[in-house]
Order: structure tokens, then C-alpha cells, then sequence
């Protein structure tokens, strides 16, 4: 692009700095060889997007809205642009899994993402294992989306694009991210089934103790006799209490026939 041109889009959206302006001017150029592929890019828009890139490095504030506009993008497709250049570029910090997930809402995601993300890493040789930087946005998000689709918990649409990776990419990335989810969470199922069962079988278990302490009351009501350990049978409170009844009923009515004898004895003999 002309640098007069350059120049002019800059003042419209308020930057007159002549070190922003050789910083914009850097990453127009670095885009030529990095930022290829990106849909919707005119040289203009790409243009407003670096100078607003070397405006946010240098904490200078610009007129958003403004730009979003003579860009001659929607607002949605500069956005996603940006993004992507920022990443292309090597400019985005690199934000780590919680932080990410802080921002888009999924944060029951973290721990299966971050587990993805370390067998990927075994899975791969030793030496591709030294150069590589799982920090890095294009793996942290990927890593993300694929455990919420694992976990089939809904995400931002701009989850993806935050990568600032190409489609494609991306989604070879969260496939393979995608099996070592499946595994996980497959894990997870079955080692948390055997602990269901167990309380089932304790929960069982309790109410079957309940049900023989009742039996265990019952028959202490009844009047049946219980062996002891040495053969002897032995009598219920309830069984004693019935035989004492009946001893003393048994002495008060031979108690009452010899009274009754007595006075007939004693009568006859009156009589007499």
C-alpha cells in the first residue's frame, strides 16, 4: 500500500505518531508473508487493522467504531480478523486454559482440556516434544473446544476463531484433541460407576440390618423357647410371667378346696 495512503488512514482514525506509524508500517509488511488466507481482507482493511494493532501495543487510543467502519468490514469479520492477525503475528498473549475459559463461560471444561492437552504431548516423540509450546493460543483453545464438545457443554462461537489459526488447521487439531477426550471421559465414567454401585449395595445393605433388628424385636415378644450355647433351653420373660400366672392360680383354688372341705366337715358335724 502507498505510504500517503497509509498515512491518510491513519489520521482518520487519530494517529499522528510517527512511531505507531513505522510500527503499522512493520506489520503491514509482516502480514504480506504471514497473514495469507484470510477471507474478507481488503489491502485497506488489513491496513486498519495493523495500525490498530500497533496503536494497542503502544497503548494509544484510537477511534474503534471509526475504523470498524472504513474498513469496510462488519463488525463481527473485523473482529475475527483482528484476532486472527494478532496470532499470525505473534502478538496475542498467551492466555492459559482458565483464563480462557474465564472469558467464555466454560470453566467445567478446564481440568478435561488440560488432560487432553498433556496426552497429547506424551503421544507425540521426544524430539517434537522439545519445540513444542503448549501454551500457545492455537493449543489452549483448541484443547478447550474439544473438551466442551466431549462434555457437550455450549461455547462462544468466537472460542474458535480466537485461535487466530485457519479453519483447517484448527479443526484437524480438535480432532485429534477429540479422541483423547473420548478416552477421558470414558475413564471417568467407569471409575465413577463401580462407586454408584457401591452405595447402592451399602444403602441395601443398611436396610436389610433395619429388617432383621424389627425380626429381632419381634421375638423377644414371643413366647418360644431359645437354646443357650450349652443345649439347655432356656424360657422368654414373656414365657416366665405366663407359668408364675398359672402356679399361683393353681394354689389358690386348691386353697379354696380345702376350705370348702373344712366347712363341710364341720357342718356334718353339727348335725350330728
Amino acid at each position: 500500500m502507498d505510504k500517503e495512503l497509509f498515512r491518510k488512514l491513519a489520521s482518520k482514525i487519530g494517529i499522528t505518531s510517527l512511531k505507531i506509524l513505522s510500527q503499522a508500517e512493520e506489520y503491514m509488511r509482516l502480514s504480506l508473508l504471514k497473514c495469507v488466507g484470510l477471507g474478507s481482507v481488503t489491502a485497506t482493511s488489513k491496513a486498519i487493522i495493523c495500525l490498530e494493532l500497533a496503536a494497542t501495543s503502544m497503548k494509544y487510543p484510537i477511534d474503534k467504531e471509526y475504523a470498524i467502519k472504513i474498513s469496510g468490514l462488519s463488525a463481527k469479520a473485523y473482529h475475527s480478523n483482528l484476532k486472527a492477525m494478532e496470532c499470525m503475528l505473534g502478538l496475542q498473549s498467551n492466555l492459559g486454559l482458565r483464563d480462557l475459559a474465564v472469558q467464555y463461560g466454560c470453566l467445567d471444561a478446564v481440568k478435561v482440556a488440560s488432560q487432553m492437552l498433556q496426552r497429547y504431548e506424551d503421544s507425540l516423540p521426544a524430539a517434537q516434544q522439545q519445540d513444542l509450546d503448549l501454551t500457545k493460543p492455537l493449543f489452549t483453545t483448541a484443547a478447550l473446544h474439544a473438551a466442551c464438545k466431549c462434555m457437550k457443554i455450549r461455547t462462544d462461537r468466537k472460542l474458535a476463531s480466537s485461535s487466530g489459526a485457519k479453519k483447517g488447521i484448527f479443526d484437524r487439531l480438535c480432532t485429534q484433541f477429540q479422541k483423547f477426550g473420548q478416552e477421558i471421559c470414558t475413564e471417568a465414567s467407569s471409575t465413577q460407576q463401580p462407586i454408584k454401585m457401591s452405595q447402592k449395595r451399602q444403602k441395601t445393605l443398611t436396610e436389610m440390618l433395619e429388617i432383621e433388628d424389627d425380626d429381632d424385636d419381634d421375638d423377644t415378644d414371643t413366647c418360644f423357647p431359645l437354646n443357650n450355647n450349652d443345649g439347655n433351653q432356656s424360657t422368654s420373660p414373656k414365657q416366665v410371667r405366663i407359668e408364675k400366672t398359672e402356679e399361683e392360680s393353681t394354689q389358690n383354688y386348691e386353697e379354696w378346696k380345702r376350705k370348702i372341705l373344712e366347712n363341710a366337715l364341720k357342718a356334718k358335724a353339727v348335725d350330728s
